[in-house]
C-alpha cells in the first residue's frame, strides 16, 4: 500500500516539474496546491515515521539481548596479558547485560587502569557510560577507540555511537560524518544509514520531541 501510494506521490511530483515551464498563472496556481498537498503529505509521514523511530530505539535501549544494545560477539578476544583482568571484565559483561551499567562500568575502568589500549573493554565502558548519560566521557572513549582500533565493526559503532552524541546537541553536520564514517568502516551495518536519514531530516527543519537515533 506504501508502495503504491509513494509512486502516486511520485507521478504527481514528475506531472508538476513537467507542466510548470509552460503553465498559465491559473495553472501555475493548481500545481503550487499539488505541491502543497504533496509538502503536508511527505511532512506528515515523515514526522510519523521519527516518531515511530523514538519509540522503538527506547524500547530497543531497554530490552536485554537486542543487537542495539548488546556488544556483537564477534569482537577481538583479550590478548594474553590480559589474564589478571580476565575475571573483572567478564563482571563488568555481565553487569552490562543485566543493564547495571553503573555497576558494569566501575569494573570496565578497572581493566583500562591495567590495559588501557585493551579497547573491547574500552567500547563497554564507552557504551554503558553513554547508557547512563554521560556523553562527554563516552565520547573520549569512542574517539580513543576509532583511532587506534583496525576492527571495522568496533570503528562502526564507536563511530555510529559519537555521531548520536553530536546530534542529540544539535550538531547535526557533524553528527552525518560521523555517520558516514560508521558505514565506510563497515557498510554491512545499516544503523548508520538510518541514523542519517533522521539526522538530514532534523536538519531539514523537522520538529520532534526528541532525538531517534539508534545506538
Amino acid at each position: 500500500m506504501l508502495k503504491q501510494l509513494f509512486a502516486t506521490m511520485n507521478d504527481t511530483l514528475d506531472e508538476v516539474i513537467q507542466q510548470y515551464p509552460t503553465a498559465d498563472d491559473k495553472g501555475k496556481q493548481d500545481l503550487h496546491k499539488k505541491l502543497e498537498v504533496l509538502k503536508s503529505m511527505s511532512d506528515s509521514f515523515i514526522e510519523q515515521w521519527l516518531h515511530f523511530e523514538e519509540k522503538l530505539s527506547h524500547v530497543l535501549q531497554t530490552v536485554p539481548g537486542n543487537s542495539w544494545n548488546d556488544i556483537p560477539e564477534n569482537m577481538p578476544e583479550a590478548p594474553p596479558e590480559m589474564n589478571a583482568a580476565s575475571e573483572t571484565f567478564r563482571k563488568g559483561q555481565g553487569y552490562f547485560q543485566l543493564l547495571m551499567f553503573e555497576n558494569a562500568n566501575k569494573e570496565f575502568e578497572k581493566v583500562i587502569e591495567l590495559q588501557p589500549d585493551y579497547l573491547l573493554a574500552r567500547l563497554y565502558l564507552a557504551m554503558g557510560q553513554m547508557r547512563i548519560g554521560n556523553d562527554v566521557e563516552a565520547y573520549r572513549h569512542f574517539r580513543f577507540i576509532t583511532s587506534l582500533s583496525e576492527h571495522a565493526q568496533m570503528k562502526a559503532i564507536s563511530y555510529n555511537a559519537m555521531g548520536c552524541i553530536q546530534a542529540k546537541n544539535a550538531n547535526m553536520e557533524q553528527a552525518q560524518q560521523l555517520f558516514k564514517l560508521a558505514y565506510s568502516a563497515d557498510p554491512s551495518c545499516v544503523e548508520p544509514m538510518i541514523n542519517m536519514g533522521i539526522c538530514l531530516s532534523q536538519h531539514s527543519g523537522m520538529k520532534q520531541s526528541g532525538p531517534g537515533f539508534i545506538h
